[in-house]
């Protein structure tokens, strides 16, 4: 347990969290219909990353910012998951 512990308090004094370093408004299209979304670019220490939000009505939907087939299959799972 002192282990991890001590893991959590160094990850904390290093400041080790992700900030979004820029965003950009977009749409994205899925079966005809056109929704609002934003690509983030994130920064994380030395790493950075790239993530598409899409928004079906007010439901944030997290997908690939590069793979179109990714988010059409978010989506989809979204709305069949909402089902149940």
């Amino acid at each position: 347990m002192r282990p991890i512990l001590s893991a959590l308090i160094l990850l904390a004094a290093t400041g080790a969290c992700t900030q979004i370093v820029s965003e950009q408004d977009t749409t994205f299209t899925y079966r005809g219909d056109t929704y609002r979304a934003v690509i983030r670019d994130y920064s994380s220490g030395s790493q950075s990353f790239t993530k598409r939000v899409v928004y079906d009505g007010n439901k944030p939907i997290s997908c690939s910012a590069t793979d179109d087939l990714d988010c059409a299959a978010a989506i989809s799972y979204e709305r069949l998951d909402s089902n149940d």
